[in-house]
């Protein structure tokens, strides 16, 4: 006789773990039109190991805010649907086909964690100062390495951003100041600076003095490109952007602030997601909206209410979070 629950977490077939995240995400994106409505009740119907990979796909969709918050944000923000496929079938296999498979990946994030210096949850900021009198600026959901040795120091942003003040280094000669992102090194020349994380490039935007940047290596970075005050710019690992102006004095999350100037519906509510635990889900006819203005990236409603008021779009309360629409 099987003991009581040993079916219901038994592992699932991965097939059907798939195909169900497939049809999380279809819901995600929006309502399903009535022909799809009905090729998703057959799928259900087909068989018990479908309906038991939905019961897991929506268990995992009530949990997702409790896995690390820059998968579960990423997972769900994702523009391309294949992309967060992907990742949902992930997930669904972690969690589905392995009953410590979600335990495994908190206890990974908690020894990577434990690599960094300083770190911010979700929404929260910090502000640090360095023993060489570098001022850092965390913003949310940040992991930052500190490494000061005899000749160099060195900030490796292993995720999220940060605004820096250099300090004056008082060893004899001076040590150079370095950020290290996934796609390359920076090097500050007395200056303000912000480096942020993105997936697959990093965005370094220069408000005084200047910074050296050099895409992909770790070592020598004389004659990489030169990023002046007024400058932004993104690089890869092996190829740099071309330079950008800004007219900001400093970025507008240190006083708490998402700056939108036309900027697409759906980045604009990436944006807010990374400083938030909540579900938004956008009406695809509304691809098209150019939002701008100035909102509160630390009060979602707010936020959200000036949006509906001043773009002329609906906001509503649903069951997984929010929803925006005409």
């Amino acid at each position: 006789m099987n003991e009581p629950g040993k079916a219901r977490d038994a592992a699932i077939d991965p097939g059907a773990l798939a195909q169900a995240a497939d049809w999380l995400v279809r819901l995600q994106e929006g309502p399903l039109a009535p022909a799809q409505q009905a090729e998703f009740e057959r799928w259900r119907q087909h068989s018990s190991e479908n309906e038991r990979a939905w019961k897991r796909a929506l268990r995992l969709l009530e949990r997702i805010e409790n896995l690390p918050p820059s998968l579960a944000r990423r997972t769900l923000a994702r523009p391309d649907a294949c992309a967060r496929r992907t990742v949902m079938r992930t997930l669904l296999v972690l969690i589905g086909a392995a009953p410590l498979g979600l335990l495994s990946w908190r206890a990974f994030e908690r020894r990577k964690a434990m690599d960094a210096d300083y770190l911010t949850a979700l929404g929260e900021r910090h502000d640090a100062t360095l023993e060489d009198g570098t001022q850092v600026l965390l913003n949310t959901d940040t992991a930052l390495t500190v490494h000061f040795s005899s000749d160099l120091r060195l900030l490796h942003l292993r995720r999220g951003e940060i605004y820096l003040r250099s300090g004056t280094d008082s060893h004899v000669p001076p040590r150079p100041l370095l950020v290290q992102s996934e796609q390359g090194l920076m090097r500050a020349l007395g200056t303000t600076f912000n480096v942020r994380q993105f997936d697959g490039e990093t965005l370094l935007a220069v408000y005084e003095g200047a910074v050296q940047a050099r895409p992909g290596g770790t070592g020598d970075i004389a004659g990489a490109g030169i990023v002046n005050a007024g400058q932004q710019v993104r690089f890869r690992s092996d190829r740099i952007g071309l330079r950008e102006r800004i007219t900001r004095a400093a970025p507008a999350w240190l006083d708490g602030l998402l700056l939108a100037d036309e900027m697409p519906v759906q980045q604009w509510v990436q944006e807010l997601m990374r400083y938030d635990h909540g579900i938004i889900v956008v009406d695809p006819s509304l691809d098209g909206l150019l939002v701008s203005g100035t909102f509160p990236v630390n009060d979602l409603k707010l936020a959200l209410t000036m949006l509906a008021q001043t773009h002329g779009v609906r906001v509503r309360m649903t069951g997984r979070g929010m929803a925006i629409s005409r």
